[in-house]
């Protein structure tokens, strides 16, 4: 059996990496491993090593990098950190073949460490653009560090294929975030309402912000500030809003939005995590969702609710007919949040980035196609 040992350091990528663990794990030919490490450790974050753990998967390793976001400094020593602490527990574990997905900065002491220590690394959802955030970089480092590759689009294939200069070892597989919507069932809007306490009366509104890490703190909360005060002018909508990353400004953006949670907390409630699951699902039955986050660009097409994407965060992006792309002006977010309670979804191209079948190509490719001729 061949060792697979995936790697998560966030709540997203783990949300997206869910069903490739699951199908590794009931392989014959398989062994899953599962190292947890980043904002999974941190109370404030939601601590979802605890999620991870409720969803019955077994945690080879925690590697805690005594992540501290307060800086970009700070982040810069916790990264240091993880490469120093991660080499132990890739040395025990000895896997044949290392998994990571997407552009958290967490990936480069990880993929550093695995490339010097030459564990072949798969990477998932490589060769995407998004101007607007560090995350660019570091997504195309990771690229020229792996050896196989699947992105979600053959856009994003012809983009690797542009960076290492041949075909080989990239295959175009979909965005494995839209597994979720066949592989298990969505809550129903009663049982949203319960689980979450909402109004059921009221338009509601999901609201995911995230730090531009290009720009700087000052931008940053003036941009999510701007939201907030534009939100609080329609009394029908209520607001549901999730923690941002752990990126440098996701502290101050928290704090700003717990502070609004308290001033009004008819409209808005604020929720560290929902998973995958209770967020789908409340995307389903949202009006829109607000904010710079990449499940407004790649989930919320196929079920079908309308994006108001702000600033430069997912620029770069394909983006489709479902989003509202605005400034972080207050203005601007304003005439975009009426345009949304008014508007219906185009449907032209909401298949953009997959059809929910990506863990089963993905494991197609893997025993037959990397291991299968080893």
């Amino acid at each position: 059996m061949k060792k697979i040992c995936f790697v998560t350091a966030a709540r997203s990528e783990y949300g997206l990496l869910k069903w490739l663990m699951e199908d590794v794990e009931k392989s014959d030919n398989l062994q899953l491993q599962l190292i947890v490490t980043g904002g999974h450790l941190l109370p404030e974050q939601g601590h979802t090593i605890d999620q991870i753990i409720a969803d019955g998967f077994q945690i080879s390793a925690t590697v805690d990098s005594e992540l501290d976001s307060g800086s970009a400094g700070s982040i810069a020593v916790s990264m240091g950190n993880l490469a120093k602490e991660i080499v132990p527990a890739l040395e025990e574990l000895a896997p044949d073949y290392l998994i990571v997905l997407g552009d958290r900065y967490e990936l480069l002491p990880i993929c550093s460490s695995a490339f010097m220590m030459r564990i072949p690394i798969i990477h998932i959802s490589g060769g995407d653009v998004t101007i607007g955030a560090l995350d660019d970089g570091i997504r195309n480092a990771v690229t020229m560090l792996a050896e196989y590759h699947f992105p979600g689009t053959q856009d994003s294939a012809d983009n690797i294929i542009r960076m290492r200069g041949c075909a080989r070892n990239i295959w175009a597989v979909g965005e494995p975030g839209l597994d979720a919507l066949l592989r298990e069932p969505l809550m129903t809007r009663d049982e949203i309402v319960e689980n979450l306490h909402l109004d059921s009366n009221k338009l509601w509104v999901i609201l995911t912000y995230h730090a531009e890490t290009t720009e700087n703190l000052t931008y940053n909360l003036d941009s999510v500030r701007a939201c907030v005060d534009a939100l609080n002018h329609f009394p029908e909508i209520q607001v549901v809003a999730t923690y941002s990353n752990a990126d440098y400004g996701g502290q101050q953006i928290n704090q700003y939005l717990e502070t609004a949670a308290i001033q009004n907390p008819e409209q808005f409630k604020i929720i560290p995590s929902l998973g995958s699951i209770r967020y789908l699902s409340l995307m389903k039955y949202a009006k829109f969702l607000i904010g710079n986050s990449s499940s407004g660009i790649i989930e919320a097409p196929v079920l079908h609710c309308t994006v108001i994407n702000i600033g430069n965060r997912q620029k770069g992006r394909h983006m489709c007919s479902n989003i509202i792309q605005c400034s972080t002006a207050y203005e601007d977010i304003y005439r975009s949040i009426e345009m949304a309670l008014h508007s219906e979804v185009d449907c032209s191209d909401l298949n953009y980035w997959g059809d929910g079948h990506t863990s089963e190509k993905i494991m197609k490719i893997l025993e037959e196609e990397i291991i299968g001729k080893q």
